[in-house]
């Protein structure tokens, strides 16, 4: 799928943006926008049968892995892509997620490059 991105300088700072949208399942006018920078973890609820994204961003070399580890069976991963804009400090990713089952998940984004991680709480309801 995504085996190799963009390889830029290693003197540009890594950063991460995270972005989770989720949009109910019954009419899709629910939504819920949380933004991280950097390794701090953030939670976030989300309805069952809600698909949801997470968009990542890395400065220099490297992409996060796919797909991310994910703690239970209550979120499913999806599938994840490239997505603009496009900029000089590195690619962003897009992962998408379906809410299964009512529970908790800890979606884990590892780094390829670096020893960095994203962690994100999910509650299903």
């Amino acid at each position: 799928m995504l085996n190799t991105m963009f390889d830029l300088s290693k003197n540009v700072h890594t950063f991460a943006v995270v972005a989770i949208l989720s949009a109910s399942a019954c009419n899709g006018t629910d939504t819920v926008a949380i933004s991280v920078t950097g390794n701090t973890s953030q939670s976030v609820t989300v309805p069952t049968a809600t698909e949801f994204t997470v968009t990542l961003g890395t400065g220099g070399p490297g992409e996060f892995i796919i797909p991310p580890q994910i703690s239970s069976t209550s979120v499913r991963f999806l599938d994840a892509a490239v997505v603009p804009p496009y900029t000089p400090a590195g690619p962003r990713q897009r992962f998408r997620f379906l809410a299964t089952t009512p529970g908790k998940a800890i979606i884990v984004f590892q780094h390829s490059y670096n020893d960095r991680s994203v962690e994100d709480t999910v509650s299903v309801r």
